[in-house]
């Protein structure tokens, strides 16, 4: 049987790739009673890491940046399909940055099976994915930040400000009640904001997921997004709405 701290951390875990658990189940997976569950759910609403609900309780938005290597398993078949219709607006031989995030590493997938394009990056996974292609590839240097897998710092700064590219793609965390897109990370959203500098024509990545949810830090206001490229089954009256303030494109 394991320890309170062990179950308590194994929830959370549990919590950070499903998004929500139930006291039913974890009793039964934790072999112990309803009552020490609800129990350990209470001391986690009181650390601010989780919000019970009637039977279980849900993951409390921006409680928890989750790593690179979980969100990038999440929505992965409408990840694909907003990477399938971004490749649509590249021209050949374009220069383009690629920034961090799982739905730019849907697309790298396919810019991978290309040729002639120059790609920048601050994404370690895009730079890895990209670097047997046909292509040429340019990581942006700097300090490791292990949760997004990606760079940032001065040095990443001023290699960013040495290039001006025809087009960029980044992801976001989220915009529900924010007027731009989002990330969970200041250091994160501060290397967006300069790509988005850098870059003719900007795009953001953002499944239907994210019209309900909001991360931390703006990375930019929606006038300076050329477009979002979103699944057309986002819910639309959010998309009628994010429609006034910049360009949607669906797919």
């Amino acid at each position: 049987m394991m320890l309170m701290e062990e179950r308590r951390k194994f929830i959370l875990n549990k919590l950070m790739s499903e998004g929500s658990v139930h006291v039913g189940a974890l009793a039964n997976e934790l072999s112990v009673t309803y009552e020490t569950i609800r129990k350990d759910l209470s001391y986690l609403e009181e650390k601010g890491l989780l919000v019970k609900s009637h039977g279980g309780a849900t993951l409390k938005q921006n409680a928890i940046e989750n790593s690179f290597q979980v969100r990038e398993k999440e929505n992965l078949y409408l990840k694909k399909d907003i990477a399938k219709k971004a490749m649509e607006l590249i021209p050949d031989n374009s220069s383009i940055i690629v920034g961090t995030g799982s739905t730019t590493l849907e697309l790298a997938n396919l810019l991978a099976e290309k040729s002639g394009y120059k790609i920048f990056t601050d994404s370690l996974p895009v730079a890895t994915i990209l670097m047997p292609s046909n292509n040429q590839v340019f990581l942006f240097g700097g300090e490791i930040r292990a949760k997004s897998s990606s760079v940032f710092g001065g040095w990443t700064a001023s290699l960013i400000e040495k290039v001006q590219v025809d087009i960029c793609f980044l992801g976001t965390d989220g915009f529900k009640n924010i007027d731009g897109p989002s990330s969970p990370s200041s250091s994160d959203a501060f290397v967006d904001s300069l790509l988005i500098k850098h870059s003719e024509k900007r795009y953001v990545l953002g499944d239907e997921t994210k019209f309900n949810r909001k991360s931390l830090y703006k990375i930019s206001d929606w006038n300076d997004i050329t477009g979002l490229i979103t699944n057309k089954t986002a819910p639309s009256e959010e998309l009628f709405n994010l429609s006034k303030m910049v360009n949607i494109i669906t797919c």
